[in-house]
């Protein structure tokens, strides 16, 4: 038993994952789970359960986001994302980043109950410290990187750093699924 032990904790160790990042992760999919399942008892409960993750751990992400599967976040730590967000398949998100709503406007996209934060395409990379300010489109397979700013859209297949510096990917850093065949 203690050498089955002894493999678990050098195995956390190498993958780097700590007992607080699971526990904020299990509670956040339970949040999830919840509030999808609906009614007023679960909703009323999931809330409570985003409010300790907000306190707890300064996990951020409101149940009314829209989130597709395989979402991963990495070292759940002051990550914000806004209400109207939408993230697409097999996002990873990494710590301090933050998802804000663009000041100019905002009173009458509340109104008119319109997207006021950013939407994520499938296999995004969202980086430690990274900004993305308003209703921007993020495409398909975009890393945006540590401490980088994003306010205007991003085409599939990018890379950004910095304030909008925005590079189209090499070929040879493009997944072959999305590589057409001609």
């Amino acid at each position: 038993m203690s050498i089955l032990k002894d493999i678990k904790i050098w195995l956390t160790d190498l993958l780097c994952i700590s007992n607080y990042d699971r526990k904020a992760e299990r509670k956040f999919w339970k949040m999830r789970r919840l509030y999808e399942k609906g009614g007023y008892i679960n909703r009323k409960r999931a809330k409570r359960m985003e409010n300790m993750l907000q306190e707890k751990f300064q996990l951020r992400i409101p149940c009314s986001v829209k989130i597709g599967k395989n979402f991963e976040i990495r070292h759940p730590m002051s990550i914000g994302i806004g209400p109207t967000a939408e993230i697409g398949d097999n996002c990873k998100v990494y710590p301090y980043f933050v998802s804000m709503a663009a000041l100019k406007g905002d009173r009458e996209r509340i109104k008119n109950h319109i997207r006021r934060h950013a939407k994520f395409g499938n296999d995004c990379i969202l980086g430690a410290k990274a900004t993305v300010i308003g209703p921007v489109t993020i495409g398909d397979d975009v890393t945006i990187g540590a401490c980088a700013i994003v306010t205007k859209d991003v085409p599939s297949h990018s890379v950004v750093k910095g304030l909008n510096q925005i590079r189209p990917k090499r070929p040879d850093e493009i997944p072959d699924k999305y590589k057409v065949e001609s």
